[in-house]
């Protein structure tokens, strides 16, 4: 399929009266643009389409929508990965901003929709928030973006959390695709076959004008054409017709003293630019790296040669030593030669033979090494062909980028760690298999590197404005502290302290074996709030960090405990899971000590929770709702109060989970009231899933790329998060990672 260009139309008109628009007026809360000079490598392809509505007067917030589109623009062109984590990057990235001046500025709040859509050679991309309405047209019909009205709308700027809706279309020559104000979806469908079916942008826009009639509407048509020979025009507007009233576009005023939006040090803001005119002669999509046959035969070649160069070498050295030990004869021979010892020539003519033997076979390992990372970089560039061209059987296309970044670890373990080429392929097949998974990508960085023989377990941030992060190695019974800025990214000292051991004397008795561990907020039941470990001989042991102290107490008839492996708190209560017993127990609070009570001393589950399976849960803060992870792949919510099961893994799977969980390790309720969600570690599958609480609709799904190339979350023990912006720390056998979005 050739590249397609992109023709814009803009159309706005205010009571039925048509504005004046032209190349140096811009339409408010719309946005046509083309990849910048300095767009990101991944980025510079993709042509970007956005119309923004805001609630209240277009003129009143021109600057605002203005300011939100350029920070939409900057965002996506600077951010790396998949296609779709950018965009919904950039969307949330203008969320937040129009969020935060809705809670801190004492102007009138603004809530809108917005309709980002990008085009990449011949598919089109596209991601909706709020209320919005968009139609592509083909030759066949009209389909609706969303397809029908949603019971549920949460408008941009309300809230941190947005449901975000995503659609991926192939596009064919002569399709059009409209964006508009929701305040003309009451209009049906097929009033705009006219405008969208079977005709031309000119002649759409025409019939536009008749199917707005009297209302008011900024909208934004493209067409999208494959004829790169012929003159376009960069916008494309209707002719006025006799005796209609056209209006000059009002333009905004920016307030002298506001404060402009930020961009890249030294970077200048990019202005809009219309798609129409013929792209640059170069593939949208990253073409796969080239095979040098003859390179690779140099190569081979190369590695003969000096292997025969260290031969030669080595047998100079050899006939300079059979001289010292038996030197030539010469004709003047004055006197009886010394007898000369037979050993030395016995031992070399023995290792003669052992040593060519051994440099022979070097050579040849040598070359069949060269040979196999040879064929591994052309199976690699065939399977990424065969997988871009698998069209819409996205298993076969998942199957095939997976066969080539197994290729990758092969090269990168087994043969040459650091091929530029494999590095290349295998960044390429991410990329796609992201895009086809709808990952977000991390980049994750070392935060700090234990010593060997450690087996970090668990890892807590400390909640509040002080920062600080807390690690167990339970391989040698050390509870860690680690010093951190109130973002945790910096850390205060140079490496982390150990606050609890194995054995330590700690209140009437000794430390056991640390279980598991949680950040305990202060309450009416305790004056400070610290961090609360289960400890294996039935304390519950906590370090409080502004007394620097410990203290423990112990639970009452934890004699009954057979194989606890969790504990996690609500309301003030603990609740231990004990899959031994196959039962959460139940402690009440009871000043700094806890009580069983006989009535009512474990959860109680309306049907079989099979928790012997249960890996991992967690109970969520305000209304006691449970999440219990299970080690086969599961996962359920309920409801405590009711006992009733609200979902399951099977409600995952219909609501965005295109792969199950193989082998989740931990489980966490993340945030508070309509921002709060569940995170899954699951090394099986490389991912981290971030899921709705109430409802089991998978929100994001993030991979990471460790300092090596490796997929840092296969190794996750367990793991931390941290929001606005993300951050996740992640612990491995021996080392704490952090991973952010580029």
């Amino acid at each position: 399929m050739p590249e397609l260009q992109a023709v814009t139309g803009q159309l706005y008109i205010v009571d039925g009266v048509m504005q004046t628009v032209d190349a140096n007026t811009a339409v408010p809360g719309i946005l046509v643009q083309p990849p910048p000079n300095r767009a990101h490598r991944s980025r510079s392809h993709d042509f970007l389409f956005v119309h923004l509505t805001l609630s209240g007067n277009p003129e009143e917030t021109a600057v605002l929508t203005q300011d939100l589109l350029d920070l939409i623009s900057q965002k996506f062109y600077a951010t790396s990965g998949s296609l779709t984590a950018a965009l919904r990057g950039a969307i949330m990235a203008a969320n937040q901003t129009l969020l935060k001046r809705n809670l801190t500025s004492k102007e009138t709040v603004r809530e809108g929709g917005i309709t980002c859509v990008v085009l990449r050679q011949d598919e089109l991309f596209s991601l909706q928030s709020g209320e919005t309405l968009a139609l592509l047209g083909h030759n066949f019909g009209i389909e609706r973006l969303p397809p029908k009205p949603l019971d549920h709308i949460t408008p941009l700027g309300r809230t941190s959390g947005l449901d975000i809706r995503y659609d991926h279309h192939r596009l064919q020559s002569g399709d059009l695709l409209l964006l508009a104000d929701p305040r003309i979806s009451h209009l049906p469908t097929d009033s705009f076959s006219d405008a969208l079916v079977d005709t031309d942008i000119e002649s759409g826009l025409d019939a536009l004008i008749d199917i707005v009639a009297d209302e008011s509407a900024r909208l934004l048509m493209i067409e999208f054409n494959d004829d790169s020979l012929l003159d376009l025009p960069d916008v494309v507007q209707p002719r006025p017709r006799e005796g209609q009233i056209v209006a000059p576009t009002p333009q905004p005023r920016r307030d002298p003293n506001a404060v402009p939006m930020p961009t890249a040090a030294g970077e200048r803001r990019p202005q809009p630019v219309r798609a129409g005119q013929p792209a640059p002669a170069k593939d949208n999509i990253r073409t796969l790296p080239a095979i040098d046959r003859e390179q690779v035969e140099t190569t081979a070649r190369r590695a003969g040669s000096q292997a025969a160069l260290g031969l030669s070498t080595f047998t100079a050295w050899l006939v300079d030593l059979l001289s010292r030990l038996r030197p030539p004869r010469t004709a003047d021979i004055t006197q009886e030669e010394e007898p000369t010892s037979l050993a030395w020539p016995m031992i070399i003519a023995i290792l003669i033979p052992i040593i060519i033997a051994v440099i022979v076979s070097g050579v040849y390992l040598e070359r069949g090494q060269v040979q196999r990372m040879a064929d591994i970089r052309t199976e690699m560039s065939q399977l990424i062909s065969q997988a871009d061209q698998a069209g819409g059987d996205v298993a076969l296309a998942r199957q095939f980028y997976n066969q080539a970044l197994a290729l990758a670890v092969e090269a990168e373990t087994e043969l040459r760690p650091g091929d530029e080429t494999v590095a290349q392929l295998r960044a390429i097949a991410r990329e796609r298999l992201d895009e086809l998974d709808d990952i977000t990508r991390l980049s994750a960085r070392p935060y700090y590197e234990f010593s060997e023989g450690t087996a970090l377990t668990h890892v807590v941030l400390r909640d509040g404005f002080n920062g600080g992060i807390f690690i167990l190695d339970k391989g040698n019974g050390l509870v860690y502290e680690q010093e951190t800025d109130e973002t945790y990214l910096n850390p205060l000292t140079l490496e982390p302290e150990v606050k609890l051991f194995n054995g330590q004397a700690v209140s009437t008795g000794a430390v056991g074996s640390v279980i598991d561990m949680f950040w305990r907020p202060a309450g009416s039941a305790v004056s400070r709030d610290g961090l609360a470990m289960l400890d294996s001989n039935g304390a519950l042991l906590t370090y409080q960090p502004n007394l620097d102290s410990n203290y423990a107490v112990t639970l009452d008839l934890a004699s009954e405990w057979q194989a606890p492996i969790a504990i996690a708190t609500f309301d003030e209560r603990l609740y231990i899971l004990d899959i031994g017993a196959q039962v959460i127990w139940k402690y009440f609070p009871n000043g700094d000590d806890f009580l069983a009570n006989a009535e009512d001393r474990v959860l109680f589950f309306a049907d079989d929770a099979d928790l012997n399976q249960v890996i991992d849960f967690d109970i969520y803060s305000q209304d006691g709702g449970l999440i219990l992870l299970y080690r086969d792949g599961r996962i359920r919510y309920y409801d405590t109060r009711s006992s009733r099961l609200e979902w399951d893994e099977s409600d995952v799977l219909a609501n965005g989970l295109l792969t199950p969980f193989v082998s989740p390790t931990a489980v966490e309720i993340v945030g508070r009231g309509l921002n709060a969600s569940i995170f899954v570690a699951d090394p099986g599958s490389g991912r981290i899933v971030q899921i709705s609480r109430p409802t089991g609709q998978v929100l994001a799904q993030y991979r990471a790329t460790g300092p090596n190339g490796e997929e840092l979350f296969s190794q996750i023990s367990d793991f931390a998060i941290a929001e606005t912006p993300l951050r996740v720390f992640v612990t491995t056998e021996q080392t704490l990672y952090l991973a952010v979005q580029e």
